[in-house]
């Protein structure tokens, strides 16, 4: 024993009192090129094999090999149960080795190679017991085995109530980010179906799927999902991961639509879309060193098109793209930490481990938004598009196709149930006069004014409509006579007559009006309606022979 603490660095003495030890002094490191020491060798040969001073942050390359650890400590505080934990879920197999003070080993093993049934403490992350035997100096052992990402996560020590505070902090923040996580997916799909939009539905596609993907690197999935089914754990990292870049491209060409500009830009994102999860499925099957280099190479690609194709619907003025960029960008920035990290360029930490974790959190939030005035715009216009097919842009009247649609269904109800009805058509007879004294945006000033003065005089039920250049049409239901229709005439006539301040020299608005009344023993049916409004129309242009008569009654 004495051997052996002499080949390892300081003494760590576990006292609580003390608070957690500072690990990095304590460790020496030796990498098994092979991987085939046992840690009976390694112990025997503890001063021979090589062990060095742990440097923080440094990488190691094990590949096939392993990286063994060591460490000596001694427990001064039988009231504290210490443990061992490695910060870093992912990582293939670890194992803890020590003996007892009956020199018997004392072996605990954890990873993803691993069920979690197998596991000393069911968690995240490895988790390991340390010798309780009070003034006991115990050389321990740490083999770790980690293929094909460099590692550099050093081990630290808690006691039980600093690891359980630690757990509930991570726990909660954890929770925090996959509820908020799943509330925005379910948002997402009741917007797509709500309105039928592919951009909500691609949406919430990327979330699930980058949700996923920060479930299986933060050990979430491995434990509460698959906790039995180890050798998912590798395969789900490599698939969600490349299946959240897919989702994401996929996104953004259905918002940005590509194709617009570049068919050969679309095509080469649906096949790098397909490209993307088969060979995550290619990895799953035959995981090699060439694989994952493709994946990372693919991932950047994938970034960098990404960026391309947001780049673009910048500068063709999409008013959309700008919450893409600003939803991707954090996001784009965290994906750079694990790629550095996977390339042996930065050590393991907080940001390498959780930066996607924190970009994603503040682009779900961005892009929903941008979605949001996505549909919020296109149903805008969609309802003023419709709008303009029933409504006239100058006086906000109806316009003749919306007259017609009523004048048949009044037709067919006065058929139907005796119910009279009446047309007036309005003809503003001194607006060519105005525009040629006053110029156009008088003459458009005076139409304004005669559709209100004709709105005036209608009632709520009553359909008022501009059906020409100058002319207007009243169509009245209900219970009505001919007098009364009359006399809603003379109102109009009335009102136009009165000076306006709106309009120069405060002239008057004359109209033509021709009435036409369909008592409850008229024969007209539902067919007829266009031919009575062009019957109207006639009647009214007519009056423009010189007559005075500014009201005239016409038979339908």
């Amino acid at each position: 024993m004495l051997t052996s603490t002499a080949a390892a660095g300081e003494l760590l003495t576990l006292d609580q009192r003390r608070g957690p030890p500072n690990m990095v002094s304590a460790l020496t490191s030796w990498i098994d090129a092979n991987g085939q020491a046992s840690v009976e060798k390694v112990e025997a040969g503890a001063n021979t094999l090589g062990f060095a001073p742990v440097q923080s942050g440094r990488p190691y390359e094990l590949d096939t090999g392993a990286l063994w650890l060591r460490f000596n400590a001694v427990v001064q505080n039988p009231q504290t149960r210490w443990k061992l934990e490695l910060p870093q879920a992912g990582v293939d197999k670890v194992a803890l080795y020590y003996r007892d003070s009956l020199g018997r080993w004392v072996v605990q093993q954890a990873g993803d190679s691993l069920p979690m049934s197998a596991w000393p403490q069911p968690g995240r992350h490895p988790v390991f017991s340390l010798s309780h035997e009070v003034g006991l100096v115990v050389p321990y052992y740490l083999r770790i085995e980690h293929a094909r990402v460099p590692f550099s996560t050093l081990p630290r020590i808690l006691g039980d109530e600093q690891l359980a505070t630690s757990r509930q902090l991570e726990d909660l923040w954890l929770g925090a980010y996959f509820g908020l996580a799943a509330l925005a997916t379910l948002l997402a799909l009741i917007n797509a179906m709500a309105y039928r939009d592919w951009g909500f539905a691609t949406y919430a596609l990327h979330v699930a799927t980058i949700t996923g993907a920060q479930a299986a690197v933060t050990g979430v999935a491995g434990l509460y999902w698959w906790p039995q089914w180890p050798e998912l754990n590798n395969v789900a990292i490599v698939l969600l991961r490349l299946g959240a870049a897919a989702s994401a491209l996929l996104f953004v060409r259905t918002i940005a639509k590509p194709k617009r500009f570049s068919r050969a830009l679309d095509w080469f994102i649906l096949a790098l879309i397909g490209l993307l999860p088969t060979i995550a499925l290619i990895d799953a099957a035959f995981p090699t060193i060439d694989s994952f280099a493709l994946i990372h190479i693919l991932l950047v690609a994938g970034i960098a098109v990404l960026m391309m194709v947001v780049g673009v619907s910048l500068f063709e003025g999409d008013r959309h793209a700008r919450w893409i960029v600003l939803g991707f960008s954090p996001v784009l920035l965290a994906a750079l930490f694990p790629i550095l990290r996977n390339a042996g360029v930065l050590p393991t930490g907080f940001l390498t481990q959780h930066a996607l974790m924190l970009g994603s959190a503040l682009e779900a939030p961005i892009l929903f938004y941008g979605l949001l005035r996505r549909v919020t715009q296109r149903r805008e216009s969609e309802t003023r598009a419709t709008a303009l097919r029933t409504t006239d842009p100058l006086t906000g009247l109806g316009s003749a196709k919306l007259l017609l649609g009523r004048l048949r269904q009044a037709l067919r109800t006065a058929e139907r149930y005796q119910q009279p009805c009446a047309l007036l058509v309005v003809n503003l007879s001194n607006l060519p006069s105005l525009q040629q004294q006053h110029g156009r945006e008088t003459g458009d000033r005076a139409m304004v004014l005669a559709a209100a003065c004709i709105r005036a005089a209608a009632q709520p039920t009553d359909t008022v409509a501009r059906v020409g250049d100058s002319f207007f049409a009243l169509l009245m239901e209900g219970p009505m006579s001919s007098d009364s229709v009359t006399q809603v005439a003379t109102k109009i006539l009335a009102g136009g007559l009165r000076p306006s301040r709106k309009l120069p020299e405060a002239d008057p608005l004359l109209f033509h009006i021709a009435v036409g009344y369909v008592a409850e023993s008229a024969r007209l049916g539902p067919n007829q309606a266009q031919a009575c409004l062009e019957r109207m129309v006639q009647a009214v242009k007519d009056m423009n022979d010189g007559s005075r008569k500014a009201i005239r009654l016409t038979h339908l």
